[in-house]
């Protein structure tokens, strides 16, 4: 029986993991234990599970922790994380600092949960506990899996996998998944009809093949569908950059804007792009709005709604059932890069198609990407690379330079700004930082 602890099981992630673990017989015996420090975000997911477990008659387990410490992990075979360390993912503290004090400054953001100088920041205050649940994992169940959902995902990622080697260590993601059903819906095709390889890092993959099952290729059908006005605001950045480099790159307009020098610097572009930087505020609900009171999942709970039992098209799922039955999946997966893009170095994280089966997880050898999509990808991997061994060596020093080099922000400010803007930033969360990083906040 296996079993799988869920860090940060009130997240947007929780409820759903549990449908799709329900969803496959063979994992249905699992022992699930449910961690979340919030209690209005536990409670009812733990409910919502029981009542999947009791649809489906299953002999599952299902437990709940406040906190993953105190042996919690012990024998686990499976680790999902999905947390946001220090305050909500996307709105109130520290949150709501990585997205004001560089505008101050004159770097706009639009996510910051990947790159610029708030993905750097979010990278820093978040590694820590990732490490710790790393260590732990090493000690309590050595050779289990962790299957991360935590951004920066690229920069998480590579820091767990060279300080964890105990660890087997995935980063997930959906970008691909909902990359090739935009692409299929704009051809006006199912999905299933489409062939096609991409690869890349985390949320700039690209799509180096896309054509239907006769062989042909789709992208001259793409570009004729960006000529519908309605079509292209849906993705105003990614049809541009197909336009002018030839290829499709995974995420939104506003993901894409942040990881490239040409959108953020230029306001003037954001309307007709689909740009529109993020406006936080300080303080939130302690309750995200997935559990409001009219929400669906409450609804679901309370009977206003009937329960859905539909799998969604995440990977951790199908992660487990493959390596715990004679399944085989292929999917995109964040892993180190050991050669699979050959001219990408072989310590940076990459995004690229795994086998997986019971024998483990065997990344896909891609060879040389087109030189002008390694460049693109190449900025943002370079940063993150610097930000992860910033962590890894404890070197504030590197975590400024991955701002300063970062393509966006050093389009929007110049290096003694972006100097200014991070140490502002270090001094403002310093209650999130200072454990890991000493009292010494500034570069």
């Amino acid at each position: 029986m296996a079993k799988i602890v869920f860090i940060g099981a009130g997240s947007g992630f929780g409820a759903r993991s549990v449908l799709d673990i329900m969803s496959f017989p063979e994992l249905r015996g699992c022992e699930l234990v449910l961690v979340d420090v919030n209690p209005s975000h536990l409670g009812p997911v733990a409910e919502f599970a029981r009542k999947v477990v009791a649809h489906y008659d299953a002999p599952a387990t299902i437990r709940t922790a406040p906190d993953w410490r105190d042996g919690v992990l012990d024998g686990a075979d499976y680790v999902m994380t999905s947390f946001a360390q220090g305050g909500p993912a996307y709105n109130g503290v520290p949150y709501h600092h990585e997205i004001s004090i560089p505008a101050k400054y004159g770097i706009p953001q639009c996510v910051a949960d990947t790159a610029g100088i708030g993905g750097v920041v979010r990278t820093m205050r978040t590694a820590p506990e990732l490490l710790a649940i790393g260590k732990d994992m090493e000690v309590r169940c050595p050779g289990a899996y962790m299957l991360n959902y935590v951004n920066p995902m690229s920069m998480l990622t590579r820091i767990l996998a060279l300080a964890c080697p105990k660890v087997k260590m995935l980063g997930l993601c959906h970008n691909i998944q909902y990359g090739i059903r935009d692409l299929a819906r704009w051809l006006g095709v199912n999905h299933k009809e489409l062939r096609y390889t991409a690869a890349g890092i985390n949320h700039m993959d690209w799509f180096l093949r896309v054509e239907y099952l006769d062989g042909r290729d789709a992208y001259p059908d793409l570009l004729k569908a960006a000529e519908n006005p309605d079509v292209y605001r849906q993705r105003g950045v990614q049809f541009e950059l197909l336009r002018e480099f030839g290829y499709w790159t995974t995420e939104s307009a506003r993901h894409c804007s942040e990881y490239l020098p040409y959108y953020l610097p230029r306001p003037e572009t954001w309307e007709k792009l689909g740009i529109i930087p993020r406006v936080t505020k300080a303080e939130v609900d302690t309750t995200a709005p997935r559990w409001g009171e009219d929400s669906d999942l409450r609804q679901q709970l309370d009977g206003r709604k009937a329960m859905q039992f539909d799998r969604t098209f995440e990977y951790g799922m199908h992660i487990m059932h493959a390596l715990e039955t004679d399944s085989v999946y292929r999917m995109h997966l964040n892993v180190i890069n050991n050669g699979a893009i050959t001219n990408f170095p072989d310590d940076y994280c990459v995004e690229v198609r795994c086998t997986v089966d019971r024998t483990g997880v065997h990344a896909e050898q891609v060879g040389r990407m087109p030189l002008q999509l390694a460049a693109l990808c190449r900025g943002m991997a370079d940063m993150q690379t610097l930000a992860s061994d910033a962590v890894l060596e404890k070197d504030l020093r590197k975590a400024l330079w991955a701002c300063q080099l970062d393509p966006a922000t050093a389009a929007c400010a110049t290096p003694a700004d972006i100097r200014s803007c991070f140490n502002e930033l270090l001094a403002t969360d310093r209650p999130w930082l200072e454990e890991f990083w000493g009292p010494d906040l500034s570069v």
